[in-house]
């Protein structure tokens, strides 16, 4: 059943339906190849924090396969941040690669130059060109728009709404939250040999918790309660994206884990956030103000999470290369420790989340063979499962009209 103050989602949502769903766009790569070109080619799709550009001349190159494309997204001398395909004018040779800063970028092939804000600023031997015109050659650029201290692009020739329109609710729903408060604390990057959405899958429901999570975190779940499976406290759906709050055991006690138990002492921590007990939600978090709540999962579609609870966030991007091989990245951000104690406690929970992930992981590679397999041809899902069957009902939208 779901949580005692939520009726089913099945009734909240019935327009998504209850039935089972195909496995056709997990093992397609026809699916794919319209999922890169009807949703990828199209969506908002997040590259990265200003942060990770903060002056002049800052620069990163950004190779995203689904867009078959090299992206190159810098802070200008104006300092606006802009993406450019990172593709020559002259024969198109990619200009530059990895990161760092500069005034401007030169083609290693024959020399063409441009300026970091992206103008033809120099073609060696110019003379010898036919009605060249270099304002007309700057680098071909990408439209790149920040909302909240996140950097997004989106690579249609025009898009079909900006940033905000297409952020809607979910991005009314976190605008407060205080991002730019907190810095990263780890980072992890994997090719896990899985089709993007079935990675996904296992970070849109709490029902594996108790299973794959039951020697890590177990002690969350209260098995005696007349909640064990951690239902859903609450969901929320904004056109593609989705949001949902993830319940906590509030009678939780550190105990048998020394590193834990003293982390529980120094600070506030990954699962025991004193703002959380106390019921002094950070803004943006716990839209429906549970008693017993932990955090929020934020999943702008297509590929992009923002998960926020009390003192920290993380995110996680899904970037698809093949049907069954998908680039995962996540990036955990906390408030900056103010001494030693909130030092070490910041590092428990760097790693507790760490193991954590490895655990989700583990499942999703499994599952992939599994469907390629052939055996079955469906999936069945629960009321719990409310977020999985939306993001497929999206996509199958998307892809056939």
């Amino acid at each position: 059943m779901n949580a005692p103050d939520s009726k089913p989602f099945s009734t909240q949502f019935g327009h998504l339906g209850s039935e089972p769903l195909s496995i056709e766009s997990m093992t397609s790569k026809e699916y794919f190849e319209l999922e890169r070109e009807k949703i990828f080619k199209k969506s908002w799709l997040n590259v990265g924090r200003v942060e990770d550009l903060p002056e002049p001349g800052d620069y990163r190159v950004q190779s995203i396969a689904i867009l078959q494309s090299s992206l190159l997204i810098v802070r200008g001398d104006d300092r606006r941040i802009r993406a450019f395909h990172n593709v020559c004018r002259h024969r198109g040779n990619e200009i530059t690669s990895g990161c760092g800063n500069a005034r401007g970028f030169s083609c290693d092939f024959h020399g063409w130059t441009y300026s970091n804000q992206g103008e033809l600023a120099f073609v060696p031997d110019e003379g010898q060109f036919f009605d060249l015109d270099k304002s007309q050659l700057g680098l071909p650029a990408v439209h790149c728009e920040t909302w909240n201290g996140f950097i997004f692009i989106n690579a249609a020739p025009k898009p079909a709404e900006s940033l905000t329109e297409y952020l809607g609710g979910l991005g009314d729903q976190l605008k407060d939250f205080p991002f730019d408060q907190m810095v990263p604390m780890h980072t992890l990057e994997a090719e896990v040999n899985a089709n993007w959405k079935v990675i996904i899958d296992a970070f849109q429901e709490s029902y594996h918790a108790g299973f794959v999570h039951r020697l890590t975190a177990g002690d969350m779940l209260d098995p005696d309660s007349d909640d064990p499976y951690m239902h859903l406290s609450s969901v929320r759906l904004f056109g593609p994206h989705r949001s949902a709050s993830v319940p906590m055991n509030p009678d939780y006690v550190a105990q048998n884990r020394p590193a834990e138990m003293l982390s529980y002492q120094l600070a506030s921590s990954l699962w025991l956030q004193s703002g959380a007990m106390q019921q002094q939600f950070m803004p943006g978090t716990n839209p429906g103000n549970h008693k017993h709540w932990l955090f929020d999962i934020n999943v702008c579609f297509p590929n992009f999470f923002v998960d926020v609870a009390n003192g920290w966030f993380f995110t996680y991007h899904f970037w698809p290369i093949a049907v069954d091989k998908t680039l995962w990245q996540y990036r955990f951000y906390m408030i900056p420790p103010a001494d030693a104690g909130e030092a070490i406690s910041r590092e428990y929970s760097k790693l507790a989340l760490r193991d954590l992930l490895r655990e989700d992981l583990n499942t999703v590679e499994a599952t992939q063979r599994g469907l390629m397999s052939g055996a079955i041809k469906e999936i069945h899902l629960s009321d719990q499962e409310v977020a999985v069957r939306h993001q497929y009902k999206v996509v199958e939208q998307l892809v056939r009209g």
